[in-house]
Order: C-alpha cells, then sequence, then structure tokens
C-alpha cells in the first residue's frame, strides 16, 4: 500500500508503536473486546508502579525492572503487531476521531468542509457498496498498463503514481534546497530505503536475498499471484514468479538502509538533462511532464537524485525486463496500492499478507479504524482542525511550550559545558541551539480543502482524487518561498519531529497526554516521559544526520575536524553497544541505521534529567511514594518505551526500521549514564554494568 511520503525521511520522529491495554484517560474509556488485565496509573501519580518487576535488579535488565510485570500480563489485541504507551495513545485519539465523523454525518450532503469529512468516511464505511463493485474501479487503470508498449509509456505510468494510486519504484517528492532552505527542489529517491511512496513490496531489501526470510519472500510470490488472480491475469502463478524475480534483481542494485544515513553523500542536485545522461534508460522528461511538472525550463530544473549510481542501476534492469513482466508488475503494485478502497476479496488479500506474515497479526482492524485511517489519507489536516478545537485546550499548548523552553536552557548548558568540542564548533552549535523553532499542539494556519471533489459512494475515486489533491498543493509550492507554517504531521499524530531543514522540533497535540505528561502526575516523570521525547527531538539537531545542517537548515559540514572525529568516535563507540544487542538468534540491532535515533535517545534522557535539576532551583531532591526524583526521571523514561511485540513484527522492525526495540531504548541510554549508577546502585558484576571508561557521552 502507499506509505507516507518522502518528507518523513529527513524528519527525525519518536516511533509510533502498537500499544494498549484498556484505559481510561480523560473521562473517556477505550479497549478491545479481548479483557486486558493492566491499568496504567492505579496510584495516581503518573506511574504504573504495580506494573514493575521488583524480583529483576535494575542493573541486569532495567527494561524489565521497570516495567515487567505489565508486560508479562499485557495481550496485544489482535488487529495489532505491538502494544505499549504510543498506541494507547493512538486508540484514544481513533476513538475521538470516530466521535468527531460521526458528529459530522448530519453534513454529509452540505457542500463544506463538514460535508467532504462526513461523505468521505460515510462512503468508505459502506462495506457491501464496495463489495458490490468488486475490483472494477480499476479497469481504467489496468487498460493503461495493458497498452503498455515503449519507452515513453512506460514513463508515463510511472509518472501518474504522484497522483493516482498507480505504481513507480521511484519517488519524486518535494522538499526543501538542502543548500538554500528558503526555497523548494525536486527529489529523487530509490523509494525503498526510506520506505516512502514507491520502492519494492517487501519491507527492506533483506527480505529479498536473506535465506532465513525465504519463508516471508515465498509467501509474498503467494500474495502477487492472489492479487493477479483477481484482477484476472492469464498466468498469475508464473507472472508472480517474474515479478519477485524482477524485483529480486533491483534489490541487489539498491543502496541499503544503513547507507543512507549521511546527508552530504545522498545530496546530489543536478539538472534534469544531468538525470537523462545518469540514467538514459527512463524517459525522464515524460515522466516528470505526467507529475505535472511545467514543460518550459523542465531539462534545466535541478532535481536532488539521492542514490544516483543505484537509481541508473535499477533503470538499466527495468528497461531489460520483459514487457509482459512488467505489465504484470504495475497491475499488481496497482492492486496492492488500491486494496483498502476495493472489496474485502481485495483488503483480505492485503490483510493476509501484509498484516498476518510480515508482522503476525491475527485480524483485520475493523472497518469504521480502516475508515478513519484512510479519511486521514485523504483529509487529515481537515479532521485535525476539529480535533484540536475539542480536545486541546490553549492551556495545553502554553505548558508544553513552557517545557519545551526548560529543555532547550538544559540542552545550552550542556553545549557551554561539553568537554570534547572545540570551541568555535561549541559557539557554532550554541548559536544553531538559539535558532530552534519550535511547533506545538497545531499549526497557525490549515489546509484549504474546498477544491476537492468527494463523492458520495466513490471510495476508491474519493482515494484517486484526494491523493491527486495532496500531490498538486506539494508541487504547488515548487516554485514558491518555503512557507514555515506548513507541517508535516497533523495534530491527531501521535508522534514528534525534528526537521533539520528548518531547524525546528513539532510535537503535535496527541502526543501530548499521559503517559507522556500528566499535568495531575509527579513532574519528575513528566521529565522522564513527555521531558525525555522533547529532549530527543532537539538532540537530533546534533546526531549523526542533524549535525551537518546549521542554524539556517543549511547542509554543509560546519564542525571543526577535530570536533566531528570527537563525535564519531563516541558515536561509533554508541553503535558498537548496539549491534551487540542480540534480538532474535543471529539478528542483531543495526547500530549504524538505528544510530540517529541512538543518539537522539541518549541525549533526550540526559537532557531530561537535567532540566528535572534545573526544575528544583537548588531545593532538595525530596522523595515521593518511595522514589528520589533522580529515580522518578528514569522510571518515567523507562515507562514510556514500555512496548510488546509479535516476534515477526519485531524482526520487521529490526531489519527495515531506524528506532532499536523497546528493551534496548531502555536499556542502552540509562547504563551509559554515570547516575543511574548511583540511584539504582548497580554495581560491577551486573549484566547492564559498564566501566566508566566505556560509557558513551555525547549530548
Amino acid at each position: 500500500m502507499k506509505v507516507p511520503s518522502f518528507r518523513a525521511a529527513l524528519k527525525q520522529c519518536s516511533v509510533l508503536m502498537a500499544l494498549g491495554a484498556g484505559l481510561v484517560m480523560g473521562g473517556e474509556s477505550i479497549g478491545h473486546s479481548q479483557a486486558q488485565t493492566v491499568h496504567a496509573y492505579e496510584n495516581g501519580w503518573g506511574f504504573d508502579q504495580p506494573g514493575m518487576d521488583p524480583a529483576v535488579s535494575p542493573g541486569r535488565d532495567f527494561f524489565t525492572y521497570a516495567n515487567g510485570r505489565y508486560i508479562r500480563q499485557l495481550k496485544i489485541p489482535d488487529d495489532m503487531s505491538s502494544y505499549g504507551p504510543f498506541h494507547i495513545l493512538a486508540e484514544l485519539t481513533q476513538a475521538r476521531q470516530k466521535a468527531l465523523l460521526e458528529d459530522l454525518l448530519p453534513y454529509a450532503e452540505v457542500g463544506n468542509e463538514k460535508g467532504q469529512l462526513a461523505t468521505y468516511y460515510s462512503s468508505f464505511l459502506d462495506q457491501a457498496a464496495v463489495d458490490a463493485k468488486g475490483g472494477t474501479p480499476l479497469e481504467a487503470e489496468l487498460e493503461q498498463i495493458r497498452n503498455l508498449d515503449d519507452r515513453s509509456s512506460l514513463a508515463h505510468l510511472f509518472g501518474l503514481a504522484a497522483s493516482s494510486l498507480m505504481y513507480s519504484p521511484f519517488a519524486l517528492d518535494i522538499e526543501q534546497n538542502q543548500q538554500d532552505p528558503t526555497h523548494y527542489m525536486l527529489m529523487l529517491d530509490q523509494g525503498m530505503s526510506i520506505g516512502i511512496s514507491g520502492g519494492l513490496g517487501l519491507p527492506d531489501i533483506s527480505y529479498y536475498s536473506n535465506p532465513a526470510l525465504a519463508t516471508q519472500k515465498n509467501a509474498y510470490r503467494g500474495y502477487v499471484a492472489k492479487m493477479l488472480a483477481l484482477l484476472d491475469c492469464p498466468d498469475p502463478v508464473n507472472e508472480a514468479s517474474t515479478v519477485v524475480a524482477l524485483e529480486t534483481a533491483l534489490a541487489k542494485v539498491e543502496t541499503p538502509r544503513d547507507q543512507t544515513r549521511d546527508p552530504l553523500k545522498m545530496f546530489n542536485p543536478m539538472k534534469v538533462k544531468e538525470l537523462i545522461a545518469l540514467a538514459p534508460d527512463v524517459d525522464w522528461v515524460t515522466y516528470l511532464r505526467t507529475m505535472g511538472l511545467p514543460e518550459a525550463g523542465l531539462v534545466e530544473r535541478v532535481v536532488d537524485v539521492r542514490e544516483p549510481k543505484s537509481i541508473a542501476a535499477m533503470t538499466r534492469i527495468i528497461a531489460g525486463a520483459d514487457k509482459e513482466t512488467v505489465k504484470a508488475w504495475l497491475a499488481f503494485h496497482l492492486a496492492d496500492n488500491a486494496a483498502p478502497y476495493l472489496s474485502h476479496e481485495f483488503s483480505d488479500a492485503s490483510f493476509d499478507f501484509n498484516g498476518r506474515v510480515l508482522t503476525g497479526v491475527a485480524a483485520q482492524p475493523v472497518r469504521w479504524k480502516r475508515a478513519i485511517r484512510a479519511t486521514n489519507a485523504a483529509m487529515g489536516w481537515a479532521l485535525g482542525r476539529f480535533y484540536v478545537q475539542r480536545y486541546f485546550p490553549p492551556e495545553a499548548k502554553e505548558r508544553i511550550t513552557g517545557l519545551v523552553q526548560e529543555l532547550k536552557k538544559a540542552f545550552r548548558w550542556r553545549l557551554e559545558h561539553n568537554d570534547w568540542m572545540d570551541a568555535p564548533t561549541r559557539q557554532a552549535a550554541l548559536i544553531k541551539l538559539d535558532h530552534f523553532a519550535m511547533q506545538v499542539g497545531y499549526p497557525c494556519k490549515w489546509w484549504d480543502y474546498s477544491a476537492l471533489d468527494i463523492r458520495p459512494g466513490d471510495v476508491y475515486g474519493n482515494a484517486v482524487r484526494s491523493t491527486a489533491f495532496n500531490w498538486h498543493h506539494r508541487l504547488d509550492q515548487l516554485d514558491r518561498p518555503v512557507d514555515r507554517d506548513e507541517w508535516d504531521m497533523t495534530p491527531q499524530t501521535v508522534n514528534a519531529y525534528n526537521d533539520p531543514v528548518k531547524n525546528e522540533i513539532v510535537f503535535p497535540a496527541a502526543i501530548l497526554q499521559p503517559p507522556f505528561f500528566d499535568p495531575k502526575g509527579d513532574m519528575a516523570v513528566n521529565y522522564g516521559g513527555i521531558g525525555g521525547v522533547i529532549g530527543h527531538e532537539m538532540s537530533h539537531g546534533f546526531d549523526d544526520q542533524g549535525r551537518h545542517y546549521d542554524e539556517y537548515g543549511r547542509l554543509h559540514d560546519w564542525w571543526s575536524n577535530a570536533s566531528s572525529q570527537a563525535f564519531e568516535a563516541r558515536a561509533k563507540k554508541l553503535g558498537a553497544q548496539y549491534d551487540a544487542e542480540e534480538v532474535f538468534p543471529g539478528l542483531h540491532v543495526n547500530g549504524r541505521m538505528t544510530m540517529g535515533e541512538n543518539i537522539a535517545d541518549l541525549g533526550g534522557l540526559n537532557l531530561a534529567l537535567q532540566a528535572y535539576h534545573d526544575s528544583l532551583h537548588g531545593r532538595v531532591d525530596t522523595p515521593l511514594h518511595g522514589w528520589t526524583g533522580d529515580q522518578r526521571v528514569f522510571l518515567g523514561w523507562a515507562q514510556v518505551w514500555r512496548e510488546k511485540d509479535r516476534p515477526d513484527a519485531l524482526k520487521r522492525q529490526v531489519l527495515s526500521n531506524e528506532h532499536a526495540p523497546a528493551t534496548s531504548r531502555v536499556n542502552m541510554p540509562v547504563h551509559n549514564i554515570d547516575l543511574w549508577y548511583q540511584v539504582f546502585d548497580v554495581k560491577v558484576g551486573d549484566k547492564l554494568y559498564l566501566p566508566p571508561e566505556q560509557r558513551v557521552k555525547i549530548w
């Protein structure tokens, strides 16, 4: 299925994890049909003390010490691959959006934004009407695929992917020019390495080549055959084999994820005419014209080609592929992208592979949950405006803005007292920090959807037209100055991000609730929760990627050689710690791929502790509930990341996600912080014990 666009590639985000137990917050109760036996905050101070496992010592496994009972009793809902605090909030937010959309249903016949939302949502809910159409909504696109006969017509089909549910192995998007962040430019990516709208059908190139993943690859071949059979292709089994063989060949030449982290190497601006010379096997002019680029001056436009060698190699493989294989490839991916909007035969087949096989999920989410997901994809900013009006009061924005300023002050202190940066680099880093912008809750302006055509009963057509609308919104930005008020996450998203090219951090409204922030809870726990998340996003501005952007978001190497070498030595040492983490026999965390998140986790927790100490203003750290303030900060951090994962989902995360598993996100940062050893009495011989000289100190 289509997934978020490239802008997420440069955004360093707190991971959105699938979580939950029946939980009551804000007067609303949410939960599943399965009885959940664990409840957060039974003692009312913001931390789930009954969820701890005191039988496990902190030095042996701090994650289990802080969360063990909770994790053992936690049941992952049948329609989820993981469960923990992020998805508890995601479910709450989902329930609130359901209530909002149901309140809008009387407006379905009204020609305004409320009517558009109501029509889109109510039409998607009508499973019987969708089933009655079967796969017929795809007929026009399938006819175009059947008529494929030359290089230009293939480029045209690839270009349609931006404004429809068609497929392209490449991803074109609009990004800020990383050398001149006041302007936008085109970006071309191989697609798969960053999980954007393009790429191959399996989660990572390792799924095509690793013998240990042969079961998933065989299941994928079966899924391709199933979809082609639903499209009445004449020989779906053999066609599926040729499609998977084609993708296997492409996977061999794609750049692995862990080699895409250096932004200096990944920024390769060139004119379109240079792209044509680099990769002549694709008709790039037709591709770009089909995507809506103006013809005048097209070959002189500059495009950032992120993986030039890989893209050139991919185009050669595609040009040499059998035409009928390419047609089957395009038809399959069209059906895969369109499956949520088609009859249950298509959506069930998609779930059986993408859900059951790849993540171990037992049951497909109910129709209303899928309807909310689809409505967000189409009109997320319209729904977000109604969401914040009802659920995010102005005082909440003020409280979090104050906390952000506290964390920023703590970061300044830590930069000023950094012992491994030289003075010029430290001064430049302080200037960058001073220029950090922050966005809290919701943007200051909203999208205008009045031109979007939403029709009753036309589920597939609504999805196509909204895809085109969203693409043209982005395309219209290309020759305009950068809009710094534009957000890349809706307010109802339980997440946060750092945008290095804007030099800003963004905290949507939905994450600013318990367990991340509880205004009635203990502030030490809040510092460990939302304080750690704020510090995490700030630290991304100085991680292995973010450090290459200056105070204006310009990409260049502004560090001295000495400071760069000192940073890289520490980062390498931290990466080795994660590399040693064995999640399954023979499968380790990829310290290089997860480097940015690991640095941000360590920095975030350090900043949370610093901000908590600053908040005392010289007062004594008074114990509460039997715990010192420092202990409560560490426990608040551990509680945020508690999660239970299905084995297949965890394996997929380790292979293809830039975030380390939840256990590592707790244990790895704490055992690099001297204070943790002191307040939890961790000694030599404890499993997590690191000698002082092996503890990594970056931010």
